[in-house]
């Protein structure tokens, strides 16, 4: 089985479950995308315009954008050699074909999907990707540390936030919040190398499985209740989810190993923020699911994340290189943490436009 083949088994799986016919090139003349084109539109608008583009989510999500699927896909694509490559400068050499591939899937984890005889099809959530690309953005928009002046206020930063959360929970993984303007410079440069290692940090994870062997005693499990109605994954047991966060952690520090040390100090604490960022967002996203009574697909195949955040914190704090390695991903857990109050509140309110 080629990498290629498992391409089509993808596709196929993608038309079967009516995501999507192709992946192929966008369509030229279809529409255009509603975004914020500057920064000063975020959040800008009337707050009955808001509350309702938030409730329209809720009660008619889009049908989901070839177009987008395509985007996606293409960050996979592209982040898939380089977790390769390190997996085998860190000893393991992967023998067994695997593709990621952008599937709605409704959760946080990825999941492994064997086919026999062929290899492994890793399923990437859409809305795992386009959550952690929007919280980045607004991350660094509202915090002073990441430029100044900043380019959110901290109400502005509120409602996106809220505004992505809603399209997460709601959106069934076709819709993502509404497009924030693009970054520059630092900010542009962390938010690249972050969300890039964090979407490898995934597919390193289901690579795990695979390099450890976990993937051939594993059980089939259905989850009635994704975006695309029942869909089976491969539950292997939490002792060794944590096993495959190990080796997806030790995978990724080898990114590491080239660079000077000035550069180690520099980028080590964007790389182990970006390995517990996915984490922190589904703790966050798990909360506010209870809350709202939305279902968390696959909740019981993978340890609490809150598990997970300390297991991995404790497995990196003793191979990072730098004294303040954890900083930045401290900050990420406070901040995420902080902004809970507001999301809630957008929540409450649009909870009772909706009634």
């Amino acid at each position: 089985m080629t990498v290629e083949e498992l391409r089509a088994r993808h596709v196929e799986l993608l038309r079967d479950r009516r995501v999507a016919d192709r992946l192929g090139p966008p369509d030229p003349d279809g529409p255009r995308e509603d975004r914020y084109h500057t920064w000063t539109q975020v959040g800008a608008e009337p707050l009955p315009t808001r509350l309702t583009r938030l409730a329209v989510v809720r009660a008619r999500p889009a049908g989901y954008r070839s177009a987008h699927l395509r985007a996606l896909q293409a960050t996979l694509d592209a982040c898939q050699p380089e977790v390769l490559h390190l997996a085998d400068a860190a000893g393991w050499s992967v023998r067994t074909p695997v593709l990621a591939g952008v599937f709605p899937t409704g959760t946080l984890d990825g999941i492994s999907v064997p086919v026999p005889g062929r290899g492994v099809l890793v399923l990437v959530n859409t809305g795992l990707l386009d959550l952690s690309a929007a919280v980045l953005k607004i991350m660094t928009g509202v915090l002073p540390a990441y430029g100044t002046p900043p380019l959110l206020t901290p109400d502005q930063a509120s409602y996106a936030l809220a505004e992505a959360v809603n399209a997460y929970l709601y959106g069934n993984g076709a819709v993502s919040a509404r497009p924030l303007p693009e970054l520059s410079g630092q900010r542009l440069a962390l938010v690249g190398l972050m969300l890039r290692r964090a979407t490898q940090f995934v597919i390193a994870h289901e690579l795990a499985h695979v390099i450890t062997g976990h993937l051939v005693t594993a059980r089939r499990v259905t989850d009635p209740d994704t975006p695309v109605g029942a869909l089976d994954a491969w539950a292997v047991g939490w002792p060794r989810e944590h096993e495959a966060d190990r080796v997806a952690a030790t995978i990724m520090l080898r990114t590491l190993d080239d660079l000077a040390p000035r550069l180690v100090e520099a980028i080590e604490p964007c790389l182990v923020g970006a390995l517990l960022l996915v984490p922190f967002l589904h703790e966050v996203t798990d909360r506010l699911a209870d809350e709202q009574g939305r279902p968390v697909p696959f909740s019981t195949t993978h340890p609490p994340p809150v598990r997970r955040i300390q297991a991995l914190v404790e497995h990196l704090a003793g191979r990072t290189r730098t004294p303040r390695a954890l900083d930045l991903a401290a900050d990420v857990a406070t901040w995420l943490e902080d902004q809970l109050a507001g999301v809630r509140e957008w929540f409450r309110l649009v909870d009772e436009v909706a009634v």
